[in-house]
């Protein structure tokens, strides 16, 4: 493995690359840097009652006995689940929505960062227990982004007509078709066969996907004493009650995150944009619908269902499990019912978590430290040879094709015809200097056959760097294909393959690979080799 600066790749908006460098323009938009000694001052800032450390064990422990989780047999988590009851129990916690069999490689790298900054701060601060929690984005409702992966450059997609349901809830009819084409991609032999039976044994029909999700997770990580949870939980929901009232009828979340908006748009383009109302309405016949203020009351997005003041507030009182919060205030209740010190995130996260200090503050609520989450990039054997036959190195695959094909072409047909250009443009320009104040009409002429030279010797040139490129057009059609490897379907490795497609071809757990070498203090990208 080696590391290249993540700054240096092109993959990060601008927003989080000065957050990473500490540039003095977003100061006051997060409250800690991820240091190691940050994390203490957050603790000793911490008030987390006992009342809902009980609560939420409780809550864990019920998920993981209705998901059929024996956790006699994971010792680990178990002890991990019950350290919460302690008052010296914090927790690190990252999320992801419910994409099925892993998704693409990030949502494996958000987990294994999570667990990795949570040893590193118990083997700091032993006095101390840290426990990784995974969230499940069950409440959202989006199920064409969680619906297939790619094995292969194979899109495997299981249909269903959801009506805008929350996802979580959502049985696994016919998931098990998708399983058998897996199954008919890699075989049901060796690593293949430990993949198939996880999948089946996962994603029953007996399950709901949350709770395939929660066995699925568990099964990978389950000796890191990773805690998974699905928040949408009544009893969990209760301590969102003020949110839920402030937000719909005062619209505090709104001109909180506003003011912030407007300092950060100066610089930054906007992740997320506030909304007046930012929480949905769980509802039985017409699914996850956004709560919109209309004249004397309240309405559910696309729907003929309608709220009185007082009756939608009868509703929060009465059910509020069935209020779900947006991307703007599920932070909030993330921070509300954990004990919690950081959130691990991908780069987009990072962006709108820098546009939520204000709302914390306006409820009163601990800003966690956010943390970038670890990008790896697998690379084959073959792969890495063949970078080093182009004379090129792995970041240069971060450039555009016509600048990777141009880096290629100059190293492949190495010239000096830029250098004399330049000797000539200055040899004229110093004949110009000689006489522009004996003779400027000599100068002038000079000046233009100047210019005239240097267009002439740059087209030139440009016909040589054509004739290169024809002189090794198989060579440049197998470079950008290397390319396509690194960036499927034009998007980074990590945002589109599964992990399956690495971890079955190897001798090693690839997971067990990505944790050795994950480090929550180190933002480099990690490139794996074969």
């Amino acid at each position: 493995m080696h590391n290249i600066p993540i700054t240096e790749t092109g993959i990060l908006p601008q927003i989080v690359i000065d957050y990473l460098n500490q540039d003095k323009k977003l100061n006051t938009f997060y409250s800690y840097t991820n240091t190691i000694e940050n994390y203490k001052k957050l603790i000793d800032e911490k008030d987390f009652s006992v009342e809902k450390r009980k609560i939420l064990v409780d809550v864990i422990l019920s998920q993981y006995q209705n998901a059929n989780i024996d956790l006699t047999n994971s010792s680990l988590v178990k002890s991990t689940i019950h350290s919460l009851s302690n008052s010296n129990t914090f927790s690190i916690t990252t999320g992801h929505q419910l994409c099925i069999f892993g998704g693409p490689l990030y949502f494996i790298y958000k987990i294994c960062t999570a667990i990795d900054l949570a040893k590193q701060l118990a083997e700091k601060y032993p006095q101390y227990n840290f426990a990784p929690v995974f969230w499940l984005a069950s409440e959202d409702h989006d199920f064409d982004e969680i619906n297939s992966i790619h094995l292969f450059g194979k899109k495997i997609k299981w249909e269903k007509v959801t009506n805008h349901q929350a996802v979580g809830g959502l049985d696994l009819e016919a998931i098990s078709t998708q399983i058998d084409l897996i199954a008919e991609l890699i075989g049901e032999k060796g690593k293949s066969k430990k993949w198939i039976e996880i999948l089946r044994d996962s994603y029953s029909e007996k399950y709901n996907l949350s709770q395939g999700t929660t066995r699925f997770v568990h099964e990978i990580f389950k000796n890191e004493g990773l805690i998974i949870l699905d928040a949408n939980d009544a009893r969990l929901k209760k301590q969102l009650l003020s949110v839920i009232k402030k937000d719909l009828f005062e619209q505090q979340s709104f001109h909180a995150v506003n003011e912030t908006n407007k300092e950060l748009k100066k610089n930054y383009k906007l992740q997320i944009n506030g909304r007046e109302i930012n929480f949905f309405y769980l509802h039985e016949k017409y699914g996850r619908r956004l709560i919109k203020k209309r004249d004397n009351g309240f309405e559910l997005a696309d729907s003929d269902v309608i709220f009185s003041k007082d009756q939608l507030g009868t509703e929060i009182e009465v059910y509020p499990e069935k209020f779900s919060p947006n991307v703007l205030l599920r932070p909030i209740y993330q921070e509300l019912i954990l004990p919690n010190l950081a959130y691990v995130g991908g780069p987009a996260e990072v962006a709108y978590w820098l546009q939520l200090k204000a709302v914390f503050d306006n409820y009163k609520i601990q800003y966690p430290i956010i943390v970038l989450r670890n990008s790896f990039l697998i690379l084959g054997k073959s792969m890495n040879e063949k970078i080093k036959k182009y004379g090129l190195e792995i970041k240069d695959f971060f450039k555009d094709e016509k600048l990777l094909t141009d880096l290629f072409i100059s190293k492949k047909s190495e010239t000096n015809l830029p250098i004399y250009i330049d000797k000539v443009d200055e040899l004229f320009q110093n004949i110009f200097d000689e006489t522009k104040n004996t003779d400027s009409k000599v100068a002038k002429e000079i000046l233009k056959t100047k210019k005239e030279i240097n267009s002439f010797l740059i087209s030139k040139l440009n016909e040589v760097k054509q004739s290169a490129k024809l002189k090794n057009e198989r060579e440049i059609v197998s470079l950008l294909k290397l390319k396509e490897k690194i960036f499927p379907l034009g998007t980074f490795q990590e945002r589109i393959e599964n992990i399956i497609q690495y971890d079955y071809q190897m001798n090693e757990n690839l997971v067990d690979i990505i944790l050795s070498n994950s480090d929550a203090f180190n933002t480099d990208l990690k490139i794996l080799m074969d």
